[in-house]
């Protein structure tokens, strides 16, 4: 059997742009639902479909304070306490994943929500429908990044496995 070996400083970057581009984008997110939230809690829902808007738009609020949270705690930790077990895979894992079934419901959900409304069209549109559907590309967008945050991992968790044969419980393979 053939082991990968991937180096430190691989792990360390690659960790360190990935992880850290999610964030950036979670952050977005965290602002676009948040407004949302904001002004509808104010002026209201739109009329069609008020409980729906409220429900999705809320999970993808909570999928981007989870994302935001997390990955800051993660970033800043393995950069400091790298080889630390609160920092290792089994960590990464569990906070990614949870993010990442977050927002592909949120995500998927708002899609099929307004998929057929068009902002344009004054029948259709609604208060702050641009911003919706600017809320629904940005979850998406950061539903991919938490996948390929989720087979990074993965690769790693494999790579581990297959050199030591044991678990050593931290990112770090060599």
């Amino acid at each position: 059997m053939v082991s990968l070996r991937i180096s430190d400083n691989a792990v360390r970057i690659t960790h360190s742009v990935l992880f850290g581009i999610t964030l950036l984008i979670s952050i977005i997110a965290l602002g676009f639902s948040g407004s949302l939230v904001g002004h509808y809690n104010s002026d209201g829902y739109p009329k069609e479909h008020t409980g729906a808007y409220r429900d999705r738009i809320r999970i993808l609020l909570v999928a981007s304070v989870w994302t935001t949270a997390f990955a800051i705690i993660l970033v800043i930790g393995f950069q400091l306490l790298g080889r630390h077990r609160a920092f290792g895979l089994l960590s990464h894992l569990v906070t990614i994943t949870i993010g990442f079934i977050l927002f592909l419901v949120g995500s998927a959900s708002l899609t099929a929500l307004t998929d057929k409304i068009s902002c344009g069209v004054k029948s259709q549109g609604f208060s702050r429908c641009n911003i919706v559907k600017g809320l629904v590309v940005i979850s998406w967008i950061d539903t991919i990044f938490l996948l390929l945050c989720l087979i990074f991992l993965i690769v790693l968790t494999l790579a581990d496995r297959g050199a030591y044969g044991v678990h050593r419980r931290t990112l770090y393979v060599e």
